[in-house]
This record gives structure tokens, C-alpha cells and sequence, in this order.
């Protein structure tokens, strides 16, 4: 009996010695562990400053309406099925409403309001969408307290699915012309079209819906009794183009022109200032080199952002047939707008209206 006794103790000095041993192995390993992330996060911080790299600039789209002239034979649809001559967009339109009729979309709603982005568009006549680069924040090292030196990488936004929290807004939105004339017809977006930030939104939120732009893709057209799966499939072909509109081009706020001045970037309220977009994703790039207009700017990742403006709406943003034309829309802040500078985001409403209208260049032509 004794003998046995014996055996179960030092069994039981064995298994406690053990667990002793791992429990010392273990917060051995929980102290490296900690020591590493301490570490890590000495080396990188993030802080709040220029422009779109790290602020979200919250813009909350507060109504945002498509109106077409239905008296020219014009009509516009969010699935390639249902026409009429306006549409609400919002997140049920253009997200949860199509499921039954549209469920291969990829539409875009930004839920959580507007946060600022940079596109020069799409790239090549075969892009039915848009490029659309995002920042995850500045970086700085802790030890250095030049916050010029702070570095950003960027991302490409990939379009695979419908998504309700995005930064922007995106949606196809069809147009059915019917006028029945082997011409095609001109489309311009009208004058009454209007991007307006709320009357109580503070200066600094004046000078972000400054920065507002509208895109769109002209993607391909079909005959208008094509089906419905033929209609929401059209694709490029070697024939898309696309168009940016900027609507406040001319216009700086007071506290825009204070900080575009110390990035030595001089900014006249009532002129335009050039905007250089994003062109492609990569990094790390110095935040001094990112400036719009400024001497530092580094053209490996930024293009001038070809616009149009008031001044232009009299000219076509293209041409569409006597049938469906398939195009997608783009509605986002630009992060590289001179106007989006150390902006510190307070919230504010933006009401957008687009309003489209044709000529009759096919009537016209099929009469002579």
C-alpha cells in the first residue's frame, strides 16, 4: 500500500511541476507577444490631417432625384424594366428594390454618408466602371514631429456586389429613347441640375460640398424590344466613355483659401483650380506630395482630372439611338479637390438633383 501511496505523489509533483512549466511557458509567451505589439504600435500612429486620408467627412445625401423630358421620348429605369420619367434614389431603389427585378447589380449606397474618394474615371473603353481609390489614414514614425513627412497608401475599390455602405454612390441607370429615327440624339445634362449642401451646414462643410462630383458611364445600347436579361447585360464593346462634372468648380470658401496657402497653393474664390485624382493605387506616398497645384506633387500617382462644368452644359454628354441605352452613374466627394483640405467633418446634408434632357438632332436629320 505504501508503495502505491508513494507512486500517486509523485505522480501528482510530476503533473503540478508541469503545469507550472506552462504556465510560466505561457505568460512567457503573452509578454513577448505584448511586447511586440507595443512595438508596433510605437513605430506607426495615426493622426488627423490633411484632407480625406484620415477624416471620414461625413456628407449624408439627403434626397437625390434623376428627371428626364418625357415629351422628347425620353424615359429612364434602375432595372432596364420599368421606365418612366423620374426616379427617388436611395437605398431602397437602388439596392433592395432590385432584387426581384435586377439581382445581378453591383449598385452602390453609402449609408453611413459620403466619405471622400478620388476617380479620374474609368481608364480604357472597355471599363464600364469607374476607378475609384480609397486611403485607410496618415502615417506617421513617433519620433518624427514633422507631420509633413506623414505617408499614405492607397486602394482600388472593387465593384463584385450590390453594397449599402460605401463611400459613394453608384447605380446603372438606363434611358429608353423613342423616337423611332436611325439618327442618334444628343443628351445633355440640364441647367436646372443642382448640388446643394444644406443652408446650416458650417463654412467648412460649404467649402466640402465644394468638392462634390457627378460621373457617368455611357456603356452600350440595344433595341427597345430587347429583353430584360439582354438589356441589363449590355457591356462595352470598345465603345464606353465617361464624363465628370464637377458643379462648384468656382467656388472656395474663406477657410478653403486659408489652408490651401500653406501648402503654398494659392486659391481665388471665382476661379477654378485644377484637380489631380488619383490614377492609380500604391504608395507609400508623402502627404506634401499629394497636394493638388502644389510644386511637390508626385505624378507617378496622380492626373489632371478632366472635367466639365456649368460652362459646358451645352454640349452632349453623348449620344444615344432610338432604343436602351445602358449607363452608370457616380456620385462622390473628391478627396483631392483643393477645397477638401484639413476639412474636420461636422455633418451635413447634400440635396442632389439631376435633370437630363435631349435635342431632336434625329428628328431633325430624318426630316431633311
Amino acid at each position: 500500500m505504501r508503495i502505491i501511496t508513494k507512486n500517486k505523489t509523485n505522480k501528482s509533483i510530476v503533473k503540478k511541476k508541469n503545469e507550472q512549466t506552462k504556465e510560466r511557458f505561457r505568460d512567457k509567451k503573452n509578454f513577448k507577444l505584448t511586447i511586440v505589439l507595443i512595438v508596433l504600435f510605437g513605430v506607426l500612429l495615426v493622426f488627423s490631417t490633411y484632407a480625406w486620408f484620415s477624416s471620414s467627412l461625413n456628407v449624408q445625401v439627403r434626397t437625390f432625384n434623376v428627371v428626364v423630358d418625357k415629351t422628347s421620348g425620353l424615359f429612364i429605369s434602375l432595372d432596364g424594366i420599368n421606365f418612366d420619367s423620374a426616379v427617388e434614389i436611395n437605398l431602397n431603389t437602388v439596392i433592395r428594390d432590385l432584387r426581384a427585378t435586377y439581382p445581378n447589380h453591383t449598385n452602390q449606397w453609402a449609408t453611413n454618408g459620403l466619405t471622400p474618394v478620388s476617380s479620374n474615371g474609368i481608364t480604357n473603353s472597355d471599363s464600364p466602371e469607374f476607378n475609384m481609390f480609397a486611403s485607410n489614414g496618415v502615417l506617421y514614425y513617433k519620433r518624427d514631429q514633422n507631420r509633413e513627412n506623414g505617408f499614405v497608401t492607397t486602394e482600388q475599390i472593387v465593384e463584385t456586389e450590390p453594397k449599402e455602405f460605401a463611400y459613394y454612390i453608384a447605380f446603372d441607370l438606363f434611358f429608353q429613347n423613342i423616337t423611332g429615327s436611325p439618327v442618334s440624339d444628343n443628351l445633355y445634362l440640364d441647367y436646372s441640375s443642382s448640388f446643394v449642401m444644406n443652408a446650416d451646414a458650417s463654412e467648412e462643410m460649404q467649402g466640402l460640398g465644394n468638392s462634390v462630383r457627378f460621373g457617368i458611364v455611357r456603356i452600350g445600347s440595344v433595341d427597345n424590344d430587347s429583353p430584360a436579361n439582354v438589356v441589363q447585360n449590355i457591356t462595352c464593346n470598345g465603345q464606353c466613355e465617361s464624363i465628370i462634372y464637377e458643379p462648384n468648380s468656382r467656388n472656395h470658401t474663406n477657410l478653403s483659401i486659408e489652408r490651401a496657402s500653406k501648402y503654398g497653393v494659392t486659391l481665388v474664390n471665382g476661379e477654378r483650380f485644377p484637380t489631380y485624382a488619383f490614377r492609380r493605387a500604391g504608395g507609400p506616398i508623402y502627404v506634401k506630395n499629394t497636394v493638388s497645384g502644389s510644386e511637390n506633387l508626385d505624378l507617378n500617382y496622380f492626373s489632371l482630372q478632366n472635367t466639365i462644368t456649368e460652362e459646358n452644359l451645352d454640349e452632349p454628354l453623348f449620344q444615344i439611338p432610338d432604343g436602351i441605352t445602358k449607363t452608370r452613374v457616380y456620385l462622390w466627394i473628391e478627396g483631392q479637390d483643393i477645397d477638401s483640405l484639413e476639412t474636420e467633418s461636422e455633418g451635413a446634408e447634400l440635396t442632389v438633383s439631376i435633370n437630363f434632357t435631349k435635342d431632336t438632332l434625329g428628328y431633325s436629320t430624318f426630316d431633311e
